[in-house]
């Protein structure tokens, strides 16, 4: 589903205008994007937490090119499922 789906659905289900969820939506991701960047977590109960991860530099074997390769750093974002969200989807 994407983000003009859900925009979609939450106007037809709200009677709300879609430019309004679309407002709510926007400002929802912008502000968890906001607590990542500031290395902090967002903890939605009931649905899971979101957080900053971390990944070391590493090697690794390319089965294509035939050599080892180097992967530097990173820092990306991770998502928890609540217990109650992993029920539901299993």
């Amino acid at each position: 589903m994407t983000r003009t789906e859900i925009v979609e659905a939450l106007a037809r289900e709200s009677g709300m205008q879609k430019k309004d969820i679309q407002y709510v939506v926007d400002g929802f991701l912008a502000k968890i994007r906001e607590s990542i960047d500031r290395d902090e977590t967002v903890e939605i109960r009931g649905f899971g937490t979101f957080y900053r991860l971390s990944k070391k530099a590493r090697k690794v074997h390319s089965p294509i090119a035939g050599k080892v390769l180097d992967v530097p750093a990173k820092i990306t974002m991770s998502f928890k499922a609540s217990k109650i969200i992993e029920k539901e989807v299993n």
